[in-house]
């Protein structure tokens, strides 16, 4: 169920490991969720939603293949219509 903020404490984890900015792999992320047994595939629907609340704030996870797997790395849009500038 999601909190105050519209996260779920899963998302509220994942969101802390990208906040470094930097490339986080999908088992790194893995780690964040409740059930350890959960599937891979379950990442992907948790960071769709997280996008959706990102992108009113004028940031997004982007997706980077790399090395024959996938990262995932919290980044701040350019050109924002968020962003206050004209």
């Amino acid at each position: 169920m999601a909190q105050g903020n519209g996260f779920t404490p899963t998302q509220k984890r994942m969101l802390k490991v990208l906040s470094d900015g930097q490339r986080h792999t999908r088992e790194e992320l893995h780690a964040c969720l409740d059930d350890e047994l959960s599937a891979l595939s379950a990442i992907q629907a948790h960071i769709t939603y997280i996008r959706k609340h990102l992108e009113i704030r004028g940031e997004d996870i982007v997706c980077v293949a790399r090395d024959r797997s996938y990262h995932y790395q919290h980044v701040r849009l350019l050109n924002s219509a968020n962003d206050g500038r004209t």
